[in-house]
């Protein structure tokens, strides 16, 4: 059942209630000379919408960008107090692409139905269990708003707010990112979306409490990709067993690593890549409360082959660059054929899972020749892990229960990156073996009985074996043992409670496996 949300709901530039001072004198009514605050919606009308509407079509492109800037420049001080807002990386994308102009009008227009779409004018934050759809015309309304800076910060955002003001700033100096993420975005607008237009959900997942995980239970089908570089939507070798699976036949979840206030970002983590390649998941953060550890967001499109991606990124971080083989194009033209030689990762589900933030944790010096204890081996950190995990997995497996089973007979493939390691500061051996156990114990325990499911782990070459080189033997002699996650999952607990920074090998030890020696 869904609770009811703490938080109030985001009132939209639609909104009696939203209102301002009006500091510049945009309100256009003559005769309101009561000094009152005023509602936006009029203001942003006719500053914006009537005046680019009736521009002339022959405008010189450096006048039409300026004077598009100058109006969100008016509008972000009207609506929000503050005066010239830095937007050189949105004037500096704009003028560098004369393709960019008609995203312009697009947004313009999409902005312009959010009264039509959203009559309340108002966005209630999603509660525990709940599940939203919206269609094409809805994100593009609440994408536009985001743009044009003219949306307020639900009460919970403390952290940047949900407009893209941050994309568009260079005072940091952090350029790339940004110019890279704002392309995209003009990208999106500049041709209007076209039929089918499929709608997309937004489920709140809500698990109390997890099942027993001393239960009996098989561990679910692992493959390990490992990677030249980081690939947000790699391709999967021909060869791989997990291509062997038609894409019609296999619902796919991809998760992504994020803080408990989901949302953009100017960097180039997983999450601020995946949400500017897919444009359509930026409107998540006008919406979603900060997730707990009972609760993740799952993002499903209705489109039968997936999301399609506006551009995909390799790379993390400072070594992020946009993917120059990825072709939009073909790959919406190639969704539901057969595997081509190398087919790139298409996506049902985006699955939003809390990382435990682990990096600021002052760790014990190394002592008495034991080694510095890791991170995910304070008390109760895998707890949280796993219960997160689960929460997810069964959640997403759940939520496909339909009337006439269709969904609910197809195979579970659950993607994933190392979730809560690197800048989250977790260990990816750890973090490997919980969400393992926890999709295991979700395949197991899903509504209506057992489900197919398997589960594919991102790497980049070379970070597990800086690790534990002989890690691929001791996942081989785990896969084909046949112990169960439950018994995976005491064994690492073991290994917590025995201390030390040695994980896999310690594992295979506890659950009486013999480990590869060097010879």
């Amino acid at each position: 059942m869904a609770s009811t949300s703490n938080h109030p709901p985001l009132l939209l530039p639609n909104n009696v209630l939203y209102t301002t001072e009006d500091p510049l004198g945009l309100h256009d009514d003559d005769d309101d000379t009561s000094g009152d605050p005023v509602p936006v919606l009029p203001i942003i009308t006719s500053h914006l919408i009537k005046k680019f509407e009736s521009l002339p079509v022959d405008t010189p492109p450096e006048a039409l960008v300026n004077a598009f800037i100058t109006t969100i420049s008016d509008l972000s001080y009207t609506l929000h107090g503050i005066p010239d807002p830095n937007l050189n990386v949105l004037r500096s994308c704009l003028l560098s692409s004369p393709t960019h102009f008609p995203a312009i009008n697009h947004i313009i227009h999409a902005a312009s139905k959010i009264s039509e779409l959203f009559p309340s004018g108002h966005l209630p934050p999603l509660t525990s269990g709940e599940s939203r759809e919206y269609t094409t015309f809805h994100i593009s309304a609440l994408l536009a708003h985001q743009f044009l800076l003219t949306l307020r910060s639900p009460s919970y955002n403390d952290w940047g707010g949900v407009n893209l003001t941050s994309w568009f700033s260079d005072s940091d100096g952090n350029v790339e990112p940004k110019r890279t993420y704002t392309n995209i975005f003009l990208d999106y607008f500049s041709t209007p979306p076209t039929p089918p237009f499929p709608s997309t959900s937004f489920h709140l997942l809500h698990t109390p409490s997890l099942p027993p995980l001393i239960a009996k239970t098989p561990l679910a089908p692992l493959t390990i990709l490992e990677l030249p570089q980081e690939s947000d939507f790699p391709s999967i070798p021909s060869s791989s067993s997990v291509s062997s699976v038609a894409p019609e036949t296999t619902h796919t979840t991809y998760i992504i690593s994020s803080h408990k206030l989901i949302g953009h970002g100017p960097a180039a983590t997983q999450e601020e890549r995946i949400l500017a390649s897919i444009p359509e998941l930026l409107p998540v953060s006008t919406f979603t409360p900060p997730l707990e550890e009972t609760t993740a967001l799952a993002v499903t499109t209705s489109a039968a082959h997936g999301f399609v991606p506006t551009s995909v990124f390799t790379g993390h971080g400072r070594t992020a660059r946009i993917d120059a083989t990825y072709n939009k194009r073909k790959y919406a033209e190639n969704a539901g054929r057969e595997h081509d030689e190398f087919e790139r990762i298409r996506v049902n589900t985006f699955l939003f899972l809390n990382a435990t933030e682990l990096d600021w944790i002052d760790l014990p010096e190394e002592q008495d020749g034991r080694q510095q204890p890791l991170a995910d081996f304070l008390p109760g950190m895998m707890e949280k892990d796993v219960m997160k995990a689960y929460t997810g997995f069964i959640g997403v497996i759940n939520s496909q229960k339909c009337g006439d089973g269709h969904e609910s007979r197809k195979i579970q493939r659950i993607v994933t990156p190392p979730w809560g390691s690197g800048a989250f500061g977790g260990d990816v051996r750890v973090k490997l073996l919980i969400i393992w156990v926890a999709a295991s114990f979700a395949a197991e325990n899903a509504n209506g009985g057992p489900v197919k499911l398997e589960l594919l782990f991102l790497i980049k070459q070379m970070v597990l074996d800086t690790k534990e080189i002989w890690w691929k033997e001791m996942i081989e002699k785990l896969k084909r043992s046949g112990v169960g996650a439950d018994e995976v999952w005491r064994a690492l607990q073991q290994v917590r409670e025995q201390g030390g920074a040695v994980v896999l090998e310690a594992v295979l030890k506890n659950l009486g496996l013999s480990v590869p020696v060097l010879t």
